[in-house]
């Protein structure tokens, strides 16, 4: 993966939409690139924006369509690098399914993924921390990440599978 060598951008934060982080998280930000000795950019900001914070999942392809409504030039393969990275940093997670997607949900929750429409509903339970506790612990485990996902059907699609009842004499 590349990490722009640059150095570490001090520039003001631009004025974002609501939810956006504010400076402090800014700096956060910032301080975790560089420790990777990457810098945040612009892109990377609009990049964390349209993922950190929503309930959407969205895919890269979705990201990057949002991304280049500010920055028209930026490629697709620079919002699934910075994705990457984000994901590296622990602020997103990675949704494996039919198609790539990016949860931006802070807190340990279950991501229940259907293959066949695609869709990801985030499920909280309060066990879910508890249980990787015990589960680390028994083994002497040291967590650096921790992802939740059940893979199967929603309730649409399995409605959808379903044979309607034959009506009439046929």
């Amino acid at each position: 993966m590349d990490i722009n060598k640059d150095s570490i951008q001090t520039a003001p934060v631009p004025a974002a939409g609501p939810g956006a982080p504010s400076g402090d998280r800014w700096a956060d930000l910032r301080r975790r690139l560089a420790g990777l000795g990457g810098r945040l950019t612009p892109q990377r900001m609009a990049i964390y924006e349209a993922v950190v914070g929503r309930t959407t999942h969205p895919s890269v392809a979705a990201v990057h369509e949002e991304v280049r409504r500010r920055f028209p030039g930026i490629s697709a393969a620079t919002v699934y690098t910075t994705l990457n990275l984000l994901a590296r940093l622990g602020l997103v997670q990675e949704v494996s399914g039919p198609v790539r997607r990016y949860d931006g949900q802070a807190g340990v929750h279950v991501n229940l993924v259907c293959g066949r429409c695609g869709r990801v509903i985030d499920v909280s339970d309060g066990e879910l921390e508890a249980l990787q506790r015990r589960a680390a612990a028994r083994e002497g485990f040291q967590v650096s990440a921790v992802r939740f996902e059940l893979h199967g059907l929603c309730p649409r699609c399995r409605r959808a599978r379903r044979p309607r009842p034959h009506k009439g004499g046929r």
